[in-house]
């Protein structure tokens, strides 16, 4: 039996997804990646952050973010070393190791927080729609107290309007 993830897992998993990508490129950089990275690595990078986000979001709670964002970055920085045009080899300087683990740890206490977030907001609004959305009965009792004002002027212009035409005087 399939079960589809609840929003909080998708969101979750779109999340954690775009932020290995772009955590992995920001703390690449930061660690000493001096050069852009190629296309080709950009392209496999985007593909395994959605990996990523799509496991996350199939697993569910059942994976820690922390964990999952700390392969996401591995993950990151193997595909920026290896396809990259500049190689600085495959080891971890502490700068970049620094960078890496910063971006790490940041980024699941934001992300934590959006999910806490999501879920007080989504209470917030499952308690005012149906308060919005009662039809409260309107009475009729006034309308049964009211008289009709009916005026008591003729309308003289109404009743003496004729039939004749108008137009210039025929004598001038």
């Amino acid at each position: 039996m399939t079960t589809v993830p609840d929003a909080r897992g998708r969101m979750r998993g779109a999340f954690v997804g775009a932020a290995s990508g772009a955590l992995s490129i920001g703390a690449h950089g930061v660690g000493g990646g001096v050069m852009m990275p190629s296309e080709s690595a950009l392209v496999l990078l985007v593909v395994v952050s959605a990996a990523v986000g799509g496991a996350v979001t199939i697993l569910g709670d059942r994976v820690p973010t922390m964990f999952v964002l700390a392969l996401g970055q591995v993950l990151g920085h193997a595909i920026l070393t290896i396809a990259s045009e500049h190689h600085h080899g495959a080891g971890l300087t502490p700068s970049m190791l620094a960078a890496h683990a910063c971006a790490t740890v940041l980024c699941a206490i934001l992300i934590r927080g959006a999910i806490v977030g999501y879920s007080h907001a989504l209470s917030v609004l499952r308690r005012i729609l149906p308060v919005l959305g009662v039809v409260l009965p309107v009475s009729d009792t006034e309308r049964a107290n009211q008289t009709d004002y009916r005026p008591k002027v003729v309308l003289r212009l109404l009743v003496c309007s004729g039939a004749g035409t108008r137009g210039p005087p025929c004598l001038v």
